[in-house]
């Protein structure tokens, strides 16, 4: 499941960008990590003993902000709201790690129902599919210009400018739904 999500970001990151050598360097280099891992925390063994030292929280926070640094190292297309989208990225994912556990237990239910209605395996297919159509139908106002994600023609070319309000709110609902759709809550979280 980790290559599919590799092979996802890989694509977003085609349409965006159109680097080839980008693609292959930074999703070989991912699978490869996930394939090698155990060879690689051994040899890392010495710093990973430090990050020990941060609380749990803390660790998880950073971990789950890796995605932003990417945004931000890669760039923010052209929509110049990648401060927006970091800031709600940061702030779902703080939300989820220090809040989780205590809004676990009212989420119970919920959990339970979503659990009968989808196995995990499909939840997982459709968390990142349920982000992107969230994002774009905030962001753009309507799912019309969908075709363009897939290289299709649109009426709108270019992306909103100075929507940063647009692209926060989509970020926060994208990753909260995201969130609803794979959190395993209560004793499986712990």
């Amino acid at each position: 499941m980790f290559a599919c999500y590799v092979v996802l970001l890989a694509w977003l990151d085609w349409i965006i960008h159109r680097s080839v050598v980008f693609v292959i360097v930074v999703g070989g280099g991912l699978i490869a990590a996930a394939v090698l891992r155990s060879r690689i925390a051994e040899r890392l063994r010495p710093q990973l003993e430090r990050l020990e030292e941060i609380p749990v929280p803390v660790q998880r926070l950073l971990i789950s902000l890796a995605p932003l640094v990417y945004f931000l190292l890669r760039g923010q297309g052209t929509s110049g709201a990648g401060f927006a989208v970091t800031a709600a990225g940061a702030l779902v994912a703080s939300a989820v790690v220090f809040l989780g556990p205590k809004i676990d237990p009212p989420l119970g239910p919920f959990y339970a129902v979503r659990d009968r209605l989808l196995a995990r395996w499909v939840r997982v297919l459709l968390a990142p599919v349920f982000g992107i159509l969230v994002a774009f139908l905030v962001v753009h106002g309507s799912l019309a210009d969908l075709p363009a994600l897939f290289g299709g023609t649109t009426e709108s070319p270019q992306s909103p400018v100075d929507e940063s309000g647009r692209f926060f709110l989509a970020t926060l609902l994208a990753g909260t739904g995201t969130v609803l759709l794979l959190r395993e809550g209560g004793e499986k979280a712990r």
